[in-house]
C-alpha cells in the first residue's frame, strides 16, 4: 500500500483539514482567487479564464467539509454553458485552453462534455507558496480570537482575586486556597511575554492553546466560586468561540512556525501541454 503523504495545503483545506466550513471557506475562497490570478498571469486566454471562474464557483460551493477528493470538480458542459453564457463553439475553446493548467484523466470525456478536472496543479503550483499564505490566514485569524480571549480571562481572574473579602463564602476556604495556589503556578509557567504580541502567538498558537486549556478552568472556578447571582459571569467558551474543528487543527501542530515572507521574484505558472 502506498503511503499517502498530506502536503500542508492538504492539512489547510484538503483531505486532512479538521476545519469545518465558517473556517474553510474564506482559506477555500482565498485559494480559488490565487488559483485564477495564477492561471491569468501564466498565459490562460480568454474563454478559459471565463470556464476556470465558473469551475472556481462550483468548486468553492463543494468544498465545504472533509472529502476525499476536494480538488475535483465534476460537471457537465450544459450546467457551464449555462453559467458562463459561453456558446459551445467558445466553451470547447476554453476547455482547450484549460488542458495546461488542470489534471484531466480522460481527455476524450472531458473534451465532449463530460468533465471532470482536478484542480490541484493549479492550487499546488507557480511558487508554492499558497498553503504557507492560507495558513499565516487562518494562524492570524485564531490567534488574535484567542489573544482576546486569554486577556479577558486573566483579567477576570484578577477582579475576581481583588474582591475576595467581600465575595467569597466562609466555607470555601479550603477550595479557594487551592485555586489560589493553580493561578499562581499557571502564572509562572506562562511561555509568553505580556501583553500578548501577534506575531509571536501565531508563530506557536498551540502553546497559548494549550495555557488556555488550564485558564479556562482556573477562571470558571473563580468565577462559580465568586461571583454572585445577580450578575451575569461569563465561562470561558463565551469568550472564546473557537469551532472544535478550529482548535483540534491549531492543537495537532506540535512545531514552531517560522514565516519568512520577504519579498521574491516569482516565477510564473509552468504550463505542460
Amino acid at each position: 500500500m502506498t503511503k499517502y503523504a498530506a502536503t500542508l495545503l492538504d492539512r489547510l483545506i484538503g483531505e486532512e483539514t479538521h476545519l469545518e466550513r465558517v473556517n474553510l471557506q474564506p482559506l477555500v475562497q482565498l485559494a480559488a482567487l490565487d488559483a485564477m490570478r495564477r492561471a491569468v498571469a501564466a498565459g490562460l486566454g480568454e474563454e478559459g479564464a471565463q470556464v476556470l471562474q465558473i469551475i472556481l464557483l462550483i468548486w468553492q460551493q463543494q468544498t465545504h467539509k472533509r472529502s476525499i477528493s476536494p480538488y475535483v470538480v465534476a460537471v457537465e458542459d450544459t450546467e457551464l454553458e449555462e453559467l458562463s453564457g459561453l456558446s459551445e463553439e467558445q466553451l470547447e475553446r476554453g476547455l482547450r485552453q484549460l488542458l495546461g493548467f488542470v489534471r484531466v484523466d480522460d481527455v476524450d470525456l472531458y473534451l465532449v462534455g463530460d468533465i471532470e478536472l482536478s484542480l490541484e496543479p493549479l492550487l499546488n503550483g507557480g511558487d508554492g507558496g499558497l498553503a504557507a499564505r492560507l495558513d499565516l490566514v487562518f494562524r492570524t485569524s485564531h490567534a488574535r480570537a484567542l489573544i482576546e480571549a486569554v486577556t479577558e480571562a486573566e483579567a477576570g481572574v484578577e477582579c475576581y482575586l481583588g474582591q475576595l473579602e467581600a465575595r467569597v463564602d466562609p466555607q470555601a476556604g479550603e477550595r479557594l486556597e487551592r485555586l489560589q495556589t493553580r493561578w499562581r503556578t499557571y502564572l509562572a509557567n506562562r511561555r509568553f511575554a505580556r501583553p500578548l504580541e501577534l506575531k509571536e502567538v501565531r508563530g506557536r498558537l498551540s502553546d497559548l492553546e494549550d495555557e488556555a486549556g488550564e485558564l479556562a478552568a482556573i477562571h470558571d472556578a473563580f468565577a462559580g466560586l465568586l461571583a454572585r447571582a445577580d450578575e451575569y459571569a461569563a465561562v470561558f467558551s463565551e469568550l472564546y468561540r473557537a469551532s472544535p474543528g478550529a482548535r483540534l487543527q491549531v492543537l495537532r501542530s506540535s512545531h514552531q512556525v517560522t514565516e519568512r515572507f520577504a519579498v521574491q521574484r516569482r516565477e510564473g505558472l509552468r504550463v505542460v501541454k
